[in-house]
C-alpha cells in the first residue's frame, strides 16, 4: 500500500545531479568602469529633496524624485521624465529607438521588487514606470502572483480580491510603459505560500478551495488551514503554503510559469517562497510516505534512532526534502522550456545557505551551479551593514560575480547611511548588478530616494566609510538575451 501510495502521489527522485547546465547568461556588455552618475542637484538625509536650500533639482510630475542624471546628457535629469508626467506616447520615442540609451555605464540600482499594492491601479502602475525611469534602474521584477490569485487575466488562477476593476489587466497594461521606458519586466510569483488573508478566499477556483489535500501539515497531522493567526505568528509563518511533495502542485506553479510566458512579453520569471515553510514536515503525510519508501525510517521518529543511525538519517531527510523543492524549479524550467526557450528563470532566495537548505529545503547554490536558475537574487535584507557585507562575500568566494548571484538590498529596515553602504560594498566586491528591496518601500518615507542618491554620489563617504560609488572595472551591466 506504501509503494501504491507513493506512487498514485507522483513523488520523484530526482538524479543526484542536476540537469547539464543550461545556456548560461548571454555574453555581457563591458567597458562599465563608472556607475551611472548621480544626481547633483542637494538633497537633505531623511527630508523631501523641495526643502533644501538651493534652487529645486527638476521633479517628475507623480513620483516628486529628482531624475538620475544621465551620462551624455547636457545636465541632470535630461530626458523625457523632466518635463511633466509619462505615458506610452511620450515615451514612445525611446521604444522606436529615436533616443537610445547611452553606451556609457548601466545603472548603479539595477532591479526594484515590486508589491502587487503598487500595481493595484492604472495610476499606480505608470506611476512605478515613472519613477523607475527617473531613478534610471533596468527592470522591475512585478508581483502578479501573491496569494494564489492573479494579477494578470489568467485562465489557472482566479483574480485577486483586491482588484475592483474587472477590465483593468495590470502586467498587460504596464508592460507596454514599460517597453516605452526601456525597462525589463520579470513576473514574479509566490509559489508555495497560497494565501495569508484573515478569511478564506471566495474564489471556487483558489488552490485552497479547489485542492486542500496540497496543504502542508504541521506537526500533530493539523493543515495550515487549521491554524488560526495567532497560531501562525507562534509559528514564525508567513502564510498557508503549499507541500512540495504533490505532483499536483508542482504541474500547477509550472503551468502558471508557463503561462505567463506564453502570453504575454515578460523579461523573465522570478520565483518567491519556492522553499519549504521552516517548520517540520514530517507530518506531512507524502512528504513522511516518500522518505519511508525510500529508506524505511519514518521521520517522525529520527529522534529516537541511535546516534550513528539517527546523523545519517537526519541526512538523508534533509536531502529528501530538497529534492522535492528542487523538482518544482526544473519542472518550472521545463515548461518555459516548452513556452518560451531561453527565457530568463531566476528566483528570490534565503540569505544563509546552511539554513536555506537545511530547514527550507531551498538548495539554491545548486540550482545556480547547475543552471537549473539564471539568476538568484539574494534577500540580503540583515539591517547590520557587517552582517550583509559578510554574506556577500561569502557568495563571491563560492559562486562568484559573474551575474549569477544578485544581491538584494533591504531599505525598508535601514536608514538610507547603512543601505548606502551595503551598495557600496557589494559594488566593491564586484557584484555586476544589484536589487532593491522593495519599489514601495523606498516611497513610503518622503525623502528616503533623495536621501539615498546623496548617500551614493561621488565623493561622498557613508555609514561604510568608503567613498562612493568608485566602481571597479570589471563592473558590467550583466547579462541581456532577446526581447521577445
Amino acid at each position: 500500500m506504501l509503494e501504491l501510495l507513493i506512487l498514485l502521489a507522483g513523488l520523484v527522485v530526482p538524479p543526484d545531479s542536476l540537469a547539464p547546465a543550461r545556456t548560461a547568461l548571454d555574453s555581457i556588455a563591458a567597458d562599465h568602469a563608472v556607475a551611472r552618475a548621480m544626481s547633483s542637484a542637494p538633497v537633505a538625509s531623511g527630508r523631501d529633496s523641495a526643502s533644501s536650500s538651493g534652487p529645486p533639482a527638476p521633479r517628475d510630475s507623480l513620483s516628486g524624485v529628482a531624475p538620475v542624471a544621465r551620462p551624455g546628457s547636457s545636465e541632470a535629469g535630461a530626458g523625457p521624465d523632466v518635463h511633466g508626467g509619462i505615458d506610452a506616447d511620450s515615451l514612445a520615442p525611446v521604444a522606436a529607438g529615436v533616443l537610445r540609451p547611452s553606451a556609457s555605464p548601466g545603472p548603479l540600482l539595477d532591479y526594484l521588487w515590486v508589491l502587487r499594492a503598487a500595481i493595484r491601479s492604472r495610476e499606480g502602475a505608470l506611476r512605478v514606470v515613472e519613477r523607475a525611469h527617473a531613478m534610471g534602474v533596468r527592470g522591475l521584477l512585478v508581483q502578479v502572483v501573491s496569494r494564489g490569485d492573479a494579477f494578470y487575466r489568467s485562465d489557472i488562477l482566479p483574480r485577486a480580491e483586491s482588484l475592483p476593476d474587472s477590465s483593468y489587466d495590470p502586467l498587460g497594461e504596464l508592460l507596454p510603459l514599460a517597453r516605452a521606458a526601456g525597462l525589463e519586466v520579470h513576473a514574479w510569483m509566490n509559489c508555495a505560500v497560497v494565501w495569508s488573508g484573515p478569511n478564506p478566499p471566495r474564489s471556487r477556483r483558489h488552490v485552497l478551495n479547489a485542492h486542500p489535500a496540497w496543504v502542508v501539515r504541521v506537526p500533530g497531522g493539523r493543515p495550515m488551514t487549521a491554524l488560526g493567526a495567532d497560531a501562525r505568528r507562534r509559528l514564525n509563518l508567513e502564510g498557508i503554503f503549499l507541500s512540495p511533495a504533490h505532483r499536483g502542485m508542482r504541474t500547477w506553479i509550472a503551468s502558471i510559469a508557463g503561462e505567463i510566458a506564453a502570453h504575454y512579453p515578460v523579461d523573465g520569471i522570478h520565483l518567491d517562497y519556492i522553499r519549504e515553510p521552516g517548520v517540520s514536515l514530517a507530518s506531512d503525510p507524502l512528504m513522511r510516505a516518500g522518505f519511508v519508501w525510500r529508506t524505511g525510517i519514518d521521520p517522525e521518529r529520527i529522534a529516537e534512532l541511535p546516534q550513528a543511525r539517527r546523523a545519517w538519517a537526519d541526512s538523508a531527510w534533509i536531502e529528501w526534502q530538497a529534492e522535492q523543492v528542487t523538482a518544482i524549479v526544473r519542472e518550472v524550467r521545463d515548461s518555459l522550456d516548452r513556452a518560451r526557450p531561453g527565457l530568463m528563470l531566476s528566483a528570490a532566495v534565503l540569505p544563509d545557505t546552511a539554513d536555506a537548505r537545511r530547514n527550507h529545503a531551498q538548495a539554491w547554490t545548486e540550482w545556480v551551479r547547475g543552471g537549473l536558475i539564471d539568476r538568484a537574487f539574494v534577500m540580503c535584507y540583515a539591517p547590520v551593514v557587517r552582517t550583509v557585507r559578510d554574506a556577500m562575500l561569502g557568495y563571491a568566494s563560492e559562486l562568484g560575480t559573474d551575474g549569477r548571484v544578485v544581491p538584494g538590498i533591504a531599505v525598508y529596515n535601514s536608514p538610507p547611511a547603512h543601505a548606502a553602504a551595503k551598495i557600496k560594498a557589494a559594488t566593491a566586491l564586484g557584484y555586476p548588478m544589484l536589487a532593491l528591496y522593495s519599489y514601495d518601500s523606498l516611497y513610503a518615507r518622503n525623502g528616503y530616494w533623495a536621501a539615498l542618491q546623496k548617500e551614493l554620489a561621488p565623493g561622498h563617504a557613508g555609514a561604510s566609510g568608503v567613498v562612493g560609488p568608485r566602481v571597479p572595472a570589471g563592473r558590467r551591466t550583466g547579462g541581456t538575451w532577446t526581447r521577445r
